[in-house]
């Protein structure tokens, strides 16, 4: 049920010759028939009091998606190019980002088999994903719904479905529950032993407090007997036991819950012939038959040139076929003109960088899907991370701080991003907080070294610094000096021992090495300055003269064995008091 369905015969099949069509829309649903006005009201009245039924009773909810299309076929056989298989009276489909209901109106029990698909679209838009047995239990369970102003009843016998498990050899419950896809053969068993089971795992004393745990657990990937074991301490075989007593205490009865107003029927429209082809299009798309949605597409391309809705579509289709150059070409126009759709600017943006797009072509795109849509977590994450990549550090830490979840995939990388943005902003305290938070996300030794480095960048900044290679030859390499700390001195090399001496320069001897002289506490010093313009000077004369001297300094200087050639130490600053 969570599966587009293959509508394997459409792929012969020729759609129908268009004829008079009407919709009907509310912020959940649109109805599209040929049957009529009166048909397409009705339809759309139900589906408004079933949402109202299930949204009170379940809390099942379909917020922020598209309204669900139902699209009702005049008759039986209109709708059989269509039909899944020869069983489905109508049947659901689906993608992610819209739901189809099919069905006709010449179908008994209309209201009821209505039901039953609405709960798989419920149950696909909240994220159930529910084993065979249990999803068509479930919706079999809904399509008893009765609803009426004063009260409303859910829960009823189903005789079709009882009379089934009187007449038949039930399947073995071992067996249902490890069904992944509904059979081809005794259908009729399945989905009536399903139909029980659900409504005793839902209603009985025993298992109903906790089926909204079991749907949940389920939905998780565990198989339906570890489930049964751990919410219920039952084998298989108990269940099966309380099932067939279920079953055999007679029949069903509803339970009662509150009415539910009846919903007005918003006015109805005409379709036009382009129209109704599109939403067969998009149903032929949706379903899986792509082959017959292209070509309807195509056709209706080459009536609407400019129509964006059909571009995207064609997109959608090259995509499914990894022809990303092809998607990019039809959405390309749609964009331009501003499309509407947040999703489709974000999946164009992805496959623009995936084709080398430069960023700055795309970083519109992702401003334009964020604009509609502020939530937009995925593409404020990838719009922050180019804008960081282009510079543009503030608005790169803005978009990232606007993000609503940081999904813990992208927690590493969220944190990392964010503390190199802060310290190109000189924002040094939040960097280094943001880096400690990589630290604590990351899964590996290599991030947890990275963000150990971001960290320690955030400290620091960025300088120069001489050093000798093993000629004695010095070179000019870089380094990292502690942000805000002291004035930082280039000509400390690594190794050196430095030193630091206030006292009295007494003397200047000029030769092939300048040396001074310096007293301090009644102790002489002898230092070497090895090549001037490796010094750092502070406050110094305009220029010295050899001989006695007589001025305050304070010196760093680079102490050297005693005996050496160069004294005591090599100077390596010199500030004049």
């Amino acid at each position: 049920m969570f599966r587009c369905i293959p509508l394997l015969a459409l792929c012969g099949a020729a759609v129908a010759a268009p004829g008079s069509w009407t919709v009907a829309r509310t912020n959940s649903f649109e109805v599209y028939s040929d049957a009529g006005p009166q048909t397409v009201r009705s339809t759309i009245e139900w589906f408004e009091e079933l949402r109202a039924f299930f949204l009170r009773q379940t809390g099942l909810n379909v917020s922020g998606r598209a309204p669900v299309r139902v699209i009702v076929f005049r008759t039986g056989a209109e709708y059989e190019a269509y039909r899944p298989n020869p069983a489905a009276a109508a049947f659901y489909t689906g993608d992610a980002s819209r739901d189809y209901i099919v069905m006709t109106q010449s179908t008994a029990n209309w209201e009821g088999i209505a039901a039953h698909e609405y709960a798989h679209s419920l149950m696909h838009a909240n994220g159930l994903l529910l084993p065979p047995w249990l999803s068509e239990g479930v919706a079999e369970v809904y399509s008893t719904v009765h609803i009426e102003e004063r009260t409303s009843w859910i829960g009823g016998d189903s005789r079709p479905r009882s009379q089934t498990l009187a007449r038949e050899a039930w399947i073995a419950l071992r067996q249902l529950l490890a069904t992944t896809e509904i059979p081809k053969n005794g259908v009729e068993l399945f989905y009536a032993e399903s139909w029980a089971l659900a409504h005793m795992l839902a209603f009985s004393p025993e298992y109903g407090p906790r089926f909204t745990a079991l749907l949940k657990t389920l939905s998780s990937g565990m198989s339906a007997e570890q489930a049964l074991s751990l919410l219920y301490s039952k084998s298989v075989q108990a269940v099966d036991s309380d099932l067939h007593a279920w079953v055999a205490g007679g029949p069903f009865r509803a339970v009662a819950f509150a009415g539910i107003a009846h919903a007005a029927a918003p006015e109805t429209a005409e379709v036009s012939s382009f129209e109704q082809r599109r939403l067969l299009a998009d149903l032929f798309f949706v379903s899986g038959a792509l082959p017959r949605a292209e070509s309807l597409y195509k056709e209706l391309q080459r009536e609407a040139p400019g129509d964006s809705d059909v571009a995207i579509a064609l997109g959608e289709i090259a995509l499914r076929r990894a022809d990303k150059r092809t998607a990019m070409r039809e959405w390309k126009p749609a964009i331009a003109k501003g499309a509407h759709d947040p999703k489709l600017c974000y999946r164009y943006a992805a496959l623009a960088q995936q084709t080398g797009m430069p960023d700055a072509d795309i970083i519109p795109v992702l401003q334009r899907a964020v604009a509609l849509d502020p939530a937009f977590d995925d593409a404020r994450y990838s719009l922050a991370l180019m804008l960081i990549s282009a510079g543009r550090y503030g608005d790169g830490v803005t978009n990232l701080k606007a993000m609503r979840t940081i999904a813990p995939a992208r927690a590493y990388s969220y944190w990392s991003a964010m503390a190199n943005a802060l310290t190109e902003l000189d924002r040094r305290e939040e960097a280094k907080a943001a880096a400690v938070e990589a630290r604590r996300h990351a899964s590996t030794s290599e991030e947890r070294a990275h963000a150990a480095e971001l960290a320690y960048i955030a400290e620091t900044d960025l300088t120069v610094q001489f050093t000798r290679d093993a000629s004695g030859a010095t070179h000019m390499v870089t380094t990292r000096a502690p942000h805000n700390g002291p004035a930082w001195n280039p000509f400390i090399e690594p190794g050196d021992r430095m030193r630091h001496v206030e006292a009295t320069l007494e003397n200047i001897e000029c030769g092939e090495k300048t040396r001074i002289v310096v007293k301090s506490d009644n102790a002489a010093l002898r230092l070497t300055i090895v090549d001037p313009t490796r010094v750092q000077m502070r406050n110094a004369p305009p220029e010295f003269t050899c001989g006695p001297q007589s001025a305050r300094v304070a010196i760093d200087y680079a102490a050297q064995d005693a005996g050496g050639p160069n004294g005591d130490g090599i100077v390596r600053s010199m500030d004049f008091k």
